[in-house]
């Protein structure tokens, strides 16, 4: 039976693990499940939490669930019950994880699912873009707290945006998870494609149209066999969209993650690399990146692409960030101060107002 180890007792009672994953919700349970499910060898994977309830009873689930399919993972508990980059630091140095992937922001993207108020409705309005400073939070407070190791670092929050923000501040990642990527797997599952030689240059902005069949003025793009495929044909009209898509995310996470793991050579759509916006086709081999496009495209005209995306988002990330049209009229007309940007360097006095305007409009049904 796992063990619970909490940061706050200054106790260690997990030993050194191949993997540590962040957070509680949603998509770290589904990226979870689907490790359980991992047969290849005894990995050991600490799951860490603020609340020292939910990562215990993930970690008995996840290890009944490998029991019961016979496969060899364990999984721990860790609660941390601050996450700044001194306790991840503390944390990462006693568990000397080979990987660490967070999915744990101050905003889910799924709240507006679960309750709606004024806050959901600015999301809604501005785009979720705005929630920038937020997302950023966690992944710079796990950056730091691993900048003295090599460890892999995988950011499942944001990454077409947050991973851009965090190249340019110095801070390391690897990769992101998602988006690109779910556009992939819903592309590589229809039976008129047949191939698993599907390429996908697109971002998060992209992406909700995308999957609810609408019409938008830019669109993921998509090779299937080296010829390019409208991506319109391609879409799955999934209609309103709720957290269930975090399966498919949780699904070509972990193909990222085994890969990076195992040094095995992978083909996969992926975003938040190399500072780039939104996500591009890469092969992935003993943990390194190497951009693999079709012919046809230059890489400066891909990461064009992804910048319409980022656009449609309400940002343009440059040496600060700017947010544009509705976003910008959006923020202005509840009195956010950073309403028209910040430079990067002013993101945790962004996300601290940011964070107060937010509680403030949460108490106020929409």
């Amino acid at each position: 039976m796992s063990q619970l180890c909490s940061e706050s007792k200054g106790r260690a009672l997990v030993k050194t693990v191949d993997v540590v994953i962040i957070g509680s919700g949603s998509l770290a349970r589904g990226i979870v499940h689907a490790l359980s499910q991992i047969a290849t060898g005894s990995i050991r994977i600490a799951i860490i939490g603020r609340s020292a309830v939910k990562v215990s009873r993930m970690a008995l689930i996840a290890n009944a669930r490998a029991a019961s399919f016979g496969t060899s993972p364990i999984f721990f508990p860790l609660e941390i019950p601050q996450f700044n980059a001194t306790a991840f630091s503390r944390a990462f140095r006693a568990l000397k994880p080979k990987i660490i992937l967070l999915a744990a922001s101050l905003q889910s993207p799924w709240e507006s699912s679960q309750d709606e108020n004024l806050w959901t409705r600015l999301i809604a309005d501005a785009g979720f873009g705005i929630t920038l400073p937020l997302q950023l939070k966690f992944a710079a407070e796990v950056s730091h707290g691993a900048a003295d190791s090599e460890t892999a670092i995988i950011n499942a929050c944001y990454p077409d945006c947050v991973n851009v923000a965090l190249h340019r501040l110095g801070f390391r990642t690897t990769c992101g998870i998602g988006n690109s990527a779910i556009v992939e797997a819903l592309c590589r599952a229809r039976r008129d494609i047949a191939s698993d030689d599907v390429r996908v240059v697109g971002h998060h902005g992209h992406l909700g149209a995308w999957l609810k069949g609408r019409t938008a003025q830019s669109q993921p793009r998509v090779w299937v066999r080296g010829k390019e495929i409208k991506s319109k044909r391609l879409r799955p009209n999934l209609g309103p969209i709720g957290e269930e898509l975090n399966s498919v995310t949780s699904s070509t996470a972990t193909r990222v993650l085994m890969s990076l793991l195992l040094g095995e050579t992978l083909h996969t759509s992926v975003p938040g690399v190399a500072g780039m916006p939104g996500g591009y086709p890469f092969i992935v081999k003993r943990g390194k990146f190497a951009l693999h496009l079709p012919s046809g495209i230059t890489a400066a005209e891909a990461i064009a692409h992804n910048k319409t995306g980022e656009r449609l988002d309400g940002l343009d990330l440059g040496t600060g960030v700017k947010f544009l049209g509705k976003a910008q009229r959006s923020l202005a007309r509840v009195g956010f101060e950073y309403a028209e940007g910040f430079d990067l360097a002013e993101w945790p006095s962004a996300c601290e107002k940011l964070i107060a305007l937010r509680d403030q409009l949460r108490l106020t049904k929409a």
